[in-house]
């Protein structure tokens, strides 16, 4: 009976501390989930495309392509900034020139002014293309209801055609056209801006610059991670006063790009604006 008695208490022993255990890590996953949750809901609007990552390179269709004269397979590059004009944008565009390649630039409007009218200018001149990404790129004013969006996309492209002279045609929704603010009026306010002669652009590669303050290598490794995943990549970058580290990063970008067989042109001459599509 005591050899028995020893081998109860032994096995509650063991049973409370696996229970000791298992309560604990219970305790741990769930302030890390909750912590974790926190993270993302204040860090909602940088980290929106990395969740939908996967998503668009399966959705994206631009993986087969048109073909040259001689039925090659066309390999084109399309470099998109967002967040200008800047303090950066002639050095952006100085680089551009250098390699003999254009890009798109999605701009906020209420950086659009008299001081960076020749900017613009030039941006246009050179062969660039304009796009709208917001006027005022703070989400509680832009996002509050489909009208306030419409209101705020519609501004930023009056505000362009102002001080360029260019209608523009492509917008891009700030933090990707799948994100929790728009899901309730995602599909009217697309239809409502494509009937005003919009469509809007997502990308399919990002040198993921404004998050926290990436290095020049880094946003340069963070493109080339999925770099020749596409035939027509559209690739996020930014265009702002701190993005010094993107400036830096952008001639090696170029050149990868090309090195591997790519082209450069603008997103109006893109088989069709990428786009991603709602779960």
């Amino acid at each position: 009976m005591k050899n028995e008695s020893c081998k109860n208490d032994r096995g509650s022993f063991k049973k409370s501390i696996y229970q000791g255990i298992y309560n604990s890590l219970v305790i741990i996953m769930a302030a890390l989930f909750l912590v974790g949750g926190f993270i993302f809901k204040t860090n909602a609007h940088e980290n929106e495309f990395i969740v939908y990552e996967d998503y668009y390179r399966k959705n994206d269709q631009a993986l087969t392509v048109s073909s040259d004269n001689k039925g090659r397979l066309k390999k084109t590059a399309y470099l998109t900034f967002d967040d200008g004009p800047s303090n950066r944008t002639e050095e952006v565009l100085d680089i551009l020139k250098e390699n003999d390649i254009n890009a798109t630039f999605f701009l906020i409007g209420n950086q659009i002014n008299k001081s960076t009218k020749k900017t613009l200018k030039r941006l246009v001149k050179e062969g660039n293309q304009v796009a709208v990404h917001t006027y005022c790129h703070e989400a509680d004013c832009i996002y509050d209801s489909a009208d306030t969006y419409y209101n705020d996309v519609m501004k930023a492209a009056k505000r362009i055609k102002k001080y360029t002279g260019v209608d523009p045609k492509i917008y891009r929704f700030p933090w990707g056209s799948v994100n929790g603010y728009i899901k309730n009026y995602r599909k009217d306010i697309i239809m409502r801006l494509k009937k005003e002669g919009l469509e809007y652009c997502d990308w399919n590669v990002s040198g993921e610059d404004s998050i926290g303050s990436p290095g020049a290598r880094q946003i340069i490794n963070n493109v080339k991670s999925n770099y020749r995943v596409y035939n027509e990549p559209v690739i996020l970058l930014h265009d702002a006063n701190a993005r010094k580290e993107t400036v830096k990063a952008l001639p090696a970008i170029i050149k990868m790009y090309k090195d591997a067989g790519y082209s450069f042109d603008i997103i109006e001459n893109r088989n069709k604006p990428c786009q991603w599509k709602p779960y």
